[in-house]
């Protein structure tokens, strides 16, 4: 079998542009170095979307459909943090936290209402 001949690096043009060789005439080989010193940069804490609250407040107590409400700003500051609005991602992310705990709130008072109603009627129909 015929083997292709061997070219030398000098020989062979790059595609239109000259070659240049990696040695200077002194025989050491040229090579550029770049330090890149810089500041080190704040850290900036991620915002939260409190999306397991949310589900829960949606699944557990959903007065007056705020748990669904609380659920569309928790997906909707999830969207924000991952595209990189993390101001967009912190406003959605509070007025969910917001209608979390308005829900909670509503629920507790709720349960509590219904407990002391619930209470009042079986003593006042044992006695």
């Amino acid at each position: 079998m015929d083997q292709p001949p061997l070219y030398q690096p000098e020989l062979v043009p790059m595609k239109g542009n000259k070659y240049m060789s990696l040695e200077d005439t002194h025989g050491a080989p040229k090579f550029q170095h770049t330090v890149v010193l810089g500041q080190p940069q704040p850290v900036v804490p991620q915002p939260r979307d409190h999306i397991i609250w949310s589900l829960c407040s949606l699944v557990y107590g959903n007065p007056f459909c705020l748990g669904m409400l609380a659920v569309y700003f928790s997906i909707q500051s999830r969207d924000r943090k991952m595209v990189g609005d993390l101001e967009g991602a912190r406003k959605h992310g509070k007025t969910a936290c917001c209608f979390n705990t308005v829900t909670l709130t509503l629920t507790i008072l709720g349960l509590l209402f219904l407990f002391i109603t619930y209470g009042i009627i079986i003593y006042q129909v044992t006695h």
